[in-house]
């Protein structure tokens, strides 16, 4: 028993310690194949599913129908109550994407694990991979501690206090919940919904978020290799042969993420931003409960704009290196190789919300100046 105690230890360690890209999905990973959606895996649990959508109706959706009806007599009671939507929109869009998007998903994670492959095969530039993938750990990490130190002291002893309304009427139905078994069953409810909650949406961002990083640091990595690629005719075609492919593979995983990511992330970022706006038309005392809400929303709407803004900058900077990499002492067909990853490489690889809007740090500006000019209005 204890040898295997060690052995996990031992294990887990190295899983920390190991910067590429299995072991970020192992991170991000996690959760979910405890609960029966493993990433890697092309089935789900649906038991799961079945149980968040339907406590998330129950709690969420009657919860704050009840709460409308019968006990919101204010400007503040309301906004409260749309805030749980807000909460309520983005756990249905991450469960609805987990069961729609997993097969497009699991090609994804293939060519980023084959890209990752490739990418070691080169050790000049090992030591800035590893520092750039231990960043990407860093900044998951972060996301993580984060939200759930939150979640833990502030935003589940407020949801599963169920003497305290909290913008919604708790397990409709089950009252009075002053007497048991009533009150026990309805901290399960509340504590299964808010942890199922918890674990859907915060992976469903982490992934994303991984998947960005990723293919930023990727085109950084070619980026690299291409400014110092040896002249020597034999290693040259091999290498740029190489470069091609993994090019390929980097703007397949761009277009694939725009497919599955584009009407989700949409979404997301519109839903955070219409909460973060309510949350400043709150009375001042109920701000400390809605908080982590507040946090969770501005930290996903800040790394999805500034990780697309990396992997933009990522993609000019490789079409940058391809023409600085001494193509003109090429033959011609190596030039006309040239040719075709720079021409591919032309247009900056960006991502759209809903298809519509692009999604980088200006948009992540012009955003939070548009909220301060909305709220000072209406405030004033």
């Amino acid at each position: 028993m204890f040898d295997s105690i060690r052995n996990y230890i031992a294990y887990f360690k190295n899983r920390i310690k190991d910067n590429n890209f299995d072991s970020l999905l192992w991170i991000v990973n996690g959760a979910p194949s405890i609960v029966g959606f493993n990433l890697r895996k092309d089935k789900i649990w649906a038991p799961f599913f079945v149980i968040h959508m339907s406590l998330l109706t129950y709690v969420y959706g009657v919860g704050n129908v009840m709460y409308q009806v019968k006990y919101a007599k204010n400007t503040g009671d309301f906004i409260e109550s749309y805030v749980n939507i807000t909460i309520m929109i983005l756990a249905a869009v991450s469960g609805y994407w987990f069961i729609v998007y997993r097969p497009p998903l699991r090609v994804i994670l293939n060519l980023a694990e084959e890209n990752d492959r490739l990418s070691k095969t080169s050790p000049i530039v090992k030591k800035k991979r590893e520092k750039l993938l231990a960043t990407i750990k860093i900044i998951v990490f972060i996301f993580y501690g984060c939200n759930l130190t939150n979640a833990t002291f502030v935003y589940l002893p407020h949801r599963v206090d169920i003497l305290s309304h909290y913008a919604m009427q708790p397990c409709v139905g089950l009252e009075p919940l002053t007497s048991s078994p009533n009150r026990e069953i309805c901290l399960t409810i509340l504590c299964a919904q808010e942890l199922s909650i918890m674990t859907v949406v915060l992976n469903y961002q982490a992934l994303w978020l991984v998947l960005v990083a990723h293919t930023a640091v990727m085109y950084q990595v070619l980026s690299e290799e291409m400014l110092i690629v040896n002249t020597d005719e034999e290693i040259l075609e091999d290498k740029l042969l190489s470069f091609i492919h993994r090019h390929n593979v980097i703007l397949d995983i761009t277009h694939r993420l725009k497919e599955i990511y584009s009407m989700p992330i949409g979404m997301n970022l519109g839903v955070n931003a219409i909460c973060m706006c309510l949350f400043f038309f709150m009375p001042l005392s109920d701000w400390f409960k809605f908080m982590p809400i507040l946090v969770y929303c501005f930290v996903v709407f800040f790394l999805n704009c500034f990780l697309c803004q990396r992997l933009i900058n990522a993609s000019e900077e490789f079409e940058r290196a391809v023409y600085g990499c001494g193509w003109e002492n090429f033959d011609v067909i190596k030039k006309k190789w040239v040719y075709i990853m720079l021409m591919n490489s032309q247009k900056p690889a960006q991502l759209l919300a809903a298809d519509i809007i692009p999604v980088n740090i200006a948009t992540f500006a012009t955003t939070m100046q548009s909220m301060y000019k909305f709220i000072t209005v209406f405030k004033l």
